[in-house]
């Protein structure tokens, strides 16, 4: 959508069940081109949308006009600096306001080689990515030379190309790190089938390697012409996983609601920016899933030590009822709503899972 925009001067429609986030970008984009050249200043409100924050940053400081960039008090805490210096270097005018970030669009923005740090996020070379072809293409330059999550600037690279050879797809793959939830559901209810309806596999997203970790724990998967077809025949005897979630970090709300309830013993490493997330996921899900299980975990030591989450396998009955905070948290909604499947629960605030999943009620 944002490319589209950018290089078609077009905005996309959008449908009633797009996702939340995919709606506020759309009415971003709108509100840019509509003001653009405007001496006054225009709010950019992203709302929760962390990818649109750091993406249309970038789009920002390219579109003449005086523009406020904001959102929720979470999305203004969550990282953005490494961005703020790369842009800035090439003559961006960017300045921190108590309500978000004041940005001077300059359309003539050049450069002929840029660095960004992706310590934190890979957002931050998407950003850059989306609006190369508007610098000159300049060479980028990613450090640290491997970084958390750069597969999904993979994915970038190979959108980016698809869309200058062939335009915009007619079809948009779904979403792979909802999907998990539906291995989930599968896994814990064996013999219910399951159609996930808009998916591919093979998959340029990463996070479709749930196929064949959940193949181990007993989970088919069938390619059909809508979708994959997925079911669990047996409740199997799991033995302990280690899994890296170095490229993965949305699945771990639900995989380690999923290890809760099977229950097996599950450790997620890879985890170093689970924290910088819609909520602070680690801490929070160790929190909340100490109740039921006994849980090992060194995210919150201060050294820069590999990060660790380790849910010990459950011996002790679920309670009868429970209750959730979603910590304002789309993908938390979804790990505890797992819960539901074996007791009853309530989670607080569960409508925020529309950020990225509108129709998750209705199918559940």
């Amino acid at each position: 959508m944002i490319m589209n925009f950018l290089y078609n001067d077009q905005i996309m429609d959008v449908l009633d069940n797009d996702a939340e986030d995919v709606k506020t970008v759309q009415k971003a984009l709108i509100t840019i081109r509509d003001h653009r050249g405007s001496n006054n200043v225009t709010t950019i409100d992203l709302k929760d949308c962390g990818a649109g924050y750091r993406f249309l940053m970038a789009v920002l400081v390219l579109m003449e006009g005086n523009w406020l960039l904001t959102g929720t008090a979470r999305l203004l805490e969550r990282p953005i600096m490494p961005l703020v210096y790369t842009l800035r270097r090439i003559g961006a005018e960017i300045e921190e306001d108590p309500k978000g970030w004041n940005i001077i669009g300059k359309p003539g923005l050049t450069a002929y080689s840029m660095v960004v740090d992706c310590t934190q996020s890979s957002q931050y070379a998407t950003a850059i990515w989306l609006i190369s072809q508007k610098l000159g293409s300049p060479a980028l330059q990613t450090t640290p030379a491997h970084f958390p999550s750069e597969s999904y600037l993979e994915i970038t690279k190979q959108v980016w190309g698809n869309f200058f050879l062939d335009g915009v797809p007619k079809v948009i793959e779904a979403d792979w790190s909802s999907a998990i939830f539906w291995y989930s559901y599968a896994l814990i209810n064996p013999c219910n089938e399951i159609m996930i309806k808009g998916l591919q596999y093979p998959s340029i997203q990463q996070d479709s390697i749930i196929v064949e970790w959940f193949k181990r724990w007993g989970v088919e998967t069938s390619i059909t012409e809508t979708g994959l077809k997925i079911v669990a025949q047996n409740h199997l005897n799991i033995e302990p996983q280690v899994l890296n979630l170095n490229d993965h970090l949305d699945l771990a709300p639900v995989l380690m609601s999923l290890a809760v309830l099977y229950p097996f013993e599950l450790t997620i490493t890879g985890i170093q920016n689970l924290e910088y997330k819609e909520s602070r996921r680690g801490i929070n899900l160790v929190s909340v899933l100490r109740q039921f299980t006994d849980i090992e975990t060194n995210i919150e030591d201060q050294e820069p030590s590999e990060k660790y989450i380790k849910v010990v396998k459950r011996s002790a009955p679920l309670p009868a009822s429970s209750e959730f905070d979603s910590f304002e948290d789309h993908r938390m909604v979804m790990a505890f709503q797992l819960f539901a499947t074996m007791s009853n629960i309530t989670i607080h605030h569960a409508e925020v899972v529309k950020k990225s999943y509108p129709g998750f009620w209705d199918s559940f």
